[in-house]
């Protein structure tokens, strides 16, 4: 399967209201695409659509709730032509604290990173199936994903887990002609990430993340990894033997 343009085409985007998803709304808005936005907020989405102009839908719904699998199911099921691209970033981040170890914050990361995705995916397939325009599905995941960091058992797991249920579609869903995407992303200026407590290097804007997104989805890219000066330490890193690279994780401990 070759390239794949993303202008004239019906595009969902769930996480809309902010960060990357917002900003990949405002860049594929001029591209004659009919957008379908997805967020828990309605009142920001419609701020958002009357700010775009053009064909766009609004379709609020929590991915956390299991009860979100059929309310996206029946909107995404009223478009006429189906689905031609879906680009699931809604998520959220919590770190742990190893001295409290809460079992919990997995279990919240897990349900909307992993979970709340695969509810998107199961409500978007038919849909997409209906399409004629090289139909796909592009996921955002993490860097974190690429090896273990301090206090992200919990996010880190989570956004690992998309990788993988990401790629196993991917070789599913080959012989349906429905291309799969994952990206992972450094740390990016969002609403999440202004709640960190401590430094994010290479920290770019959602606008040059969004750039990036749609870069390597035209470009036919399976995985979408950016910025490389982060990821490629993070390759390293997980290759390096155990003891050298506890030794330098530790480094990284807040407070270690």
């Amino acid at each position: 399967m070759g390239r794949s343009t993303l202008q004239d085409r019906t595009v969902w985007i769930t996480g809309a209201s902010s960060g990357i998803g917002r900003a990949l709304a405002m860049a594929l808005s001029g591209r004659g695409n009919h957008l379908v936005l997805t967020s828990r907020s309605k009142d920001s989405l419609v701020k958002l659509a009357d700010s775009l102009g053009g064909h766009v839908t609004v379709v609020p719904a929590d991915i956390a709730w299991p009860s979100a699998t059929g309310i996206l199911r029946e909107e995404l099921d009223r478009l006429e032509s189906g689905l031609d691209t879906m680009i699931l970033c809604a998520g959220d981040c919590e770190y742990v604290d190893s001295r409290q170890f809460d079992s919990g914050t997995v279990a919240r990361m897990l349900e909307v990173n992993v979970v709340g995705m695969a509810r998107c995916i199961e409500a978007g397939l038919p849909a997409l199936r209906r399409s004629g325009r090289r139909p796909q599905i592009v996921g955002v995941s993490s860097a974190s994903a690429i090896t273990g960091l301090p206090r992200a058992e919990a996010y880190g797991a989570s956004k690992a887990a998309v990788v993988s249920m990401l790629e196993s579609l991917a070789l599913d869903l080959y012989g349906e002609g429905i291309r799969v995407t994952v990206v992972l992303p450094g740390f990016v200026d969002t609403p999440l990430t202004r709640r960190n407590d401590f430094p994010m290097p290479f920290l770019m804007n959602a606008e040059a993340a969004a750039g990036k997104i749609v870069a390597g989805v035209e470009a036919g890219r399976r995985r979408v990894v950016f910025p490389r000066a982060l990821a490629w330490p993070l390759r390293l890193l997980g290759a390096l033997p155990e003891r050298v690279r506890i030794r330098l994780g530790q480094q990284m401990v807040r407070g270690g």
